[in-house]
């Protein structure tokens, strides 16, 4: 006989990063480091550990002429703390890019699910 309980999870908030005062142009780059990115805070079963997967198709735009490259979490697995909160901070490339075409923003999913282990 095998039991199972299932603690949710959510995302509790999303902070995006603040880009001020860009200027890119064909060919220019720019690191943006986890801790200055994107930040996603969620909460669940206190010492557990969670896992993030970012999914993303094609080329994905801030705005015309500048691409996101290179979506990498800092960490893509933590343990939440006692009170089962926790934060995935995410970093990535900006590249400039010429004559661009079609739809600049797409949305980039993601997903947060407990690791299971199996023993």
């Amino acid at each position: 006989m095998c039991s199972t309980s299932v603690f949710s999870l959510e995302t509790m908030w999303v902070k995006n990063v603040q880009l001020k005062g860009l200027f890119f142009y064909n060919g220019s780059t720019q690191t943006v480091y986890p801790e200055e990115g994107v930040i996603i805070s969620v909460k669940g079963k206190a010492n557990k550990q969670v896992k993030l997967e970012i999914k993303t198709s094609g080329d994905v735009y801030l705005t015309s002429g500048v691409r996101i490259a290179e979506l990498k979490p800092k960490s893509s697995v933590i343990t939440l703390n006692k009170y089962g909160e926790g934060e995935f901070s995410i970093g990535f490339q900006l590249l400039g890019k010429m004559n661009v075409s079609g739809k600049y923003k797409k949305p980039i999913k993601y997903k947060v699910d407990y690791v299971d282990y199996v023993d």
